[in-house]
């Protein structure tokens, strides 16, 4: 009646139940199962280096900016365009700078 043809045969449990077990040695137990029962802290490979591309694409466009700057002072360019792209480059550049804050909340 043992193996595959009876599944429900019992046997002597190899690790006894502990009736002397305080409350920081139940708190530590349960904390060691929990480590067995959770996912690793590892994210997947594209979201680690979501920091990185933040700050690159941040900088990239701080860089853009002072093109447009110095080109509007060296240049004929009518200021009105140049001006209506850099504000654009400001308001993109706020949003990624708020980003962190949300992925943060997310554990990113």
């Amino acid at each position: 009646m043992d193996g595959a043809e009876f599944p429900y045969s019992v046997s002597p449990d190899d690790k006894p139940i502990k009736f002397h077990m305080n409350v920081q040695d139940q708190i530590a137990m349960y904390k060691d199962n929990e480590k067995h029962q959770k996912a690793p802290a590892i994210l997947p490979h594209e979201v680690e280096r979501i920091t990185e591309v933040l700050g690159d694409t941040f900088e990239s466009l701080a860089k853009l900016r002072n093109m447009l700057s110095n080109a509007q002072k060296t240049s004929n360019i009518p200021t009105q365009p140049l001006d209506a792209l850099k504000k654009k480059i400001d308001i993109i550049n706020g949003l990624i700078l708020d980003i962190p804050e949300t992925l943060a909340k997310i554990g990113i």
